[in-house]
């Protein structure tokens, strides 16, 4: 196993450790000694990649949204694109996205994935409510992805039952059905 290889290994290790803590008790609960425990490594090896359970958390979630940006293409400006290729981001890396969307991770995560989308999909929203200020559709948008920070935390707490498809087409047809009232 080269450098690399065994760098990563540590690091996710490390990370499934954090994670399967994080499921039993809150972030401020969570201590480098229980993490190098499960992980079976010394707090000198975790010490070379966090500074502290809080560090870690930010870095596991900045790579997921790493990878959502990266999934990100140009073709998907509408909110149904979006919605979905969060969906099945979620639904790929299920027990992280789980955990960190518990009372026990972070609340403001999935409010950050929203704000990462939202310069993709403000066009989308010009279009559907022309009528509105720009701060009147900013504020309309951040009111969707509240409303959809509630719907997704319902869908993974209650264990992802509906397909993604039917979950998505009920945000949509709230959606519109707001456009009726503006």
């Amino acid at each position: 196993m080269g450098l690399d290889a065994r760098i990563r290994y540590t690091k996710m290790v490390i990370m499934d450790s954090f994670i399967s803590l994080l499921k039993k008790k809150p972030l401020n609960k969570v201590t480098v000694k229980e993490i190098c425990d499960i992980a079976e490594i010394n707090r000198a090896t975790f010490y070379k990649y966090y500074n502290d359970p809080f560090d870690l958390l930010e870095k596991i979630e900045q790579e997921l949204l790493l990878q959502l940006r990266k999934n990100l293409n140009p073709s998907m400006n509408s909110f149904r694109d979006v919605f979905m290729l969060i969906m099945k981001s979620i639904q790929a890396d299920y027990e992280k996205y789980q955990t960190l969307f518990s009372n026990n991770g972070d609340s403001q995560f999935l409010v950050r994935i929203f704000t990462l989308f939202y310069d993709h999909v403000s066009h989308d929203t010009n279009r559907q409510f022309p009528t509105l200020s720009p701060t009147e559709q900013e504020w309309l948008y951040y009111f969707m992805a509240h409303g959809c920070n509630g719907i997704l935390t319902h869908w993974i707490s209650s264990g992802m039952k509906e397909s993604m498809d039917e979950v998505t087409a009920f945000a949509e047809h709230l959606i519109a059905n707001i456009n009726t009232y503006l």
